[in-house]
């Protein structure tokens, strides 16, 4: 049993006497709470569960089993003598019939039942749908009897949202603005922002910013560079600043006039915490610092290109923080099965492609994105009917079939997410800020975006 005391005058709470004064007209009496009427531990036994799963058909699923929660914590307020659990149990945990462990100073605890004083069992079956008043009788050498001590109010925490379930919000309202749309586009976030490259019918090239905070957002401002030949598939957050590629320079929002000296370059791909990767003409990825200077130069992969759309996640190793491990993903030619996905660990001399057409890999989805989001890889398409996850940086993925599923039907005021990209583009960036929250957020042609996040990711106050 684990179990967190507050602190405050524990000690001397447990050989202080409680005194509760009324007023009698002009009498006063006196009554007092021995010493010996404090519970010290409370726990919680097994309780009913019910479970939401999907077959490997996809279809739903209901059962209900049971879980021991006598590990949980629960916290002992011993000044406002109030129990309860600060980490609350899964929405779909049954408290109508709990079975409590308690341990108080005299063995004679009661509880309080259709109004009356009950004497608790440690095989009583309690709702606790509402507190319950536990009280501890012990002997009172002022009354020269048994009394009952001051009552502790307990309450049994549950959630009131499925902590996994994922949530969804369309704002339908923030528009790129005098009817721009866009037919490329890609989006990155930093510090509070989501930035948007993108090109129009006519090839005019976009940027534009929107604020977002706690999962809400500030309109779009158009704040579009006067330099030509943007790649912007190569648009990413590094160091502060936003950076991107054209004409084979290396350029960053902040500033109109290019950095370093490469002028080879085509795309960035990804970022550590020291470098970004650049793609470059001749087939390869140079390792470059935030003033444009090379690290190093890796031949990438014979045929592939990696000049347009792709996605690309760098983490830290798990076994070796110095090291990072870089996934990128992009689609397939429409005869491969499974999309393409490349992988480069910082301490390597080679860049590698794992095996296309593997049962195990992702499959070829049409505007595939990929994203990291609640510790994994997941992986989707243009249609939004399926997530794909993976746990060992893409090397196998599975098909989702928990909490991590897209709107199928109207619901809720969400449509299914195809119904907003109505055919058109549509980019995907994460906003994970922390205590703030964690959002994946999809940005569509118009400029109209759609959020969703995992309850138990949402803000913390």
């Amino acid at each position: 049993m684990k179990l967190r005391i507050l602190p405050l005058l524990v000690a001397g709470l447990m050989s202080a006497t409680f005194f509760l004064s009324s007023c009698l007209g002009n009498d006063t009496s006196e009554i007092e709470y021995p010493a010996t009427s404090s519970i010290k531990s409370f726990s919680i036994g097994t309780l009913y569960q019910t479970f939401y799963v999907k077959s490997s058909k996809g279809e739903d699923s209901v059962y209900v089993d049971t879980v021991s929660y006598a590990d949980h914590v629960f916290t002992i307020d011993q000044i406002n003598r109030r129990i309860y659990n600060k980490d609350s149990l899964p929405k779909e945990v049954d408290i109508t019939r709990v079975v409590t462990s308690i341990e108080a100073d005299i063995a004679a605890i009661y509880y309080e039942k259709n109004g009356k004083d009950t004497i608790w069992t440690s095989t009583d079956s309690l709702d606790f749908t509402n507190d319950i008043t536990f009280k501890v009788m012990a002997f009172s050498e002022v009354q020269d009897n048994f009394i009952y001590g001051q009552g502790y109010k307990v309450s049994v925490n549950v959630h009131k949202l499925n902590p996994d379930s994922l949530v969804w919000k369309h704002f339908d309202n923030s528009t790129f603005g005098e009817g721009t749309n866009l037919s490329e586009q890609k989006s990155v976030y930093q510090n509070n922002n989501i930035y948007v490259f993108g090109k129009t019918s006519a090839n005019e090239i976009k940027v534009f910013r929107t604020g977002v905070e706690r999962g809400n957002t500030s309109g779009w401002e158009d704040i579009t560079p006067a330099i030509q030949g943007i790649n912007i598939y190569s648009a990413l957050p590094f160091k502060d600043e936003i950076y991107y590629v054209a004409e084979g320079r290396l350029y960053k929002l902040s500033s109109v006039s290019p950095i370093g000296e490469l002028n080879n370059l085509v795309n960035l791909i990804s970022t550590t915490d020291k470098v970004m990767y650049a793609y470059t003409t001749d087939n390869k990825v140079y390792s470059i610092n935030a003033d444009g200077s090379k690290e190093q130069d890796l031949e990438f992969i014979a045929g592939e290109d990696m000049s347009g759309r792709l996605y690309a996640i760098s983490q830290k190793a798990s076994h070796n923080s110095s090291l990072w491990r870089t996934t990128v993903m992009k689609n397939g030619a429409e005869t491969d099965t499974t999309a393409c996905i490349y992988s480069y660990t910082s301490s390597d001399e080679a860049w590698v492609k794992y095996q296309p057409n593997n049962p195990t890999t992702c499959p070829n989805q049409k505007n595939i994105s990929m994203i990291k989001y609640d510790g994994k890889l997941f992986a989707f398409g243009g249609l939004f009917d399926k997530f794909y996850s993976s746990v060992d940086n893409g090397l196998n993925w599975n098909e989702e079939t928990g909490y991590m599923v897209f709107p199928t039907e109207e619901k809720n005021g969400i449509k299914p997410l195809s119904s907003y990209r109505k055919d058109g583009t549509y980019s995907t960036v994460v906003e994970d800020n922390g205590n703030k929250g964690s959002f994946m957020w999809f940005i569509w042609q118009d400029g109209t975006m759609t959020r969703g996040h995992l309850n138990r990711l949402m803000p913390k106050e």
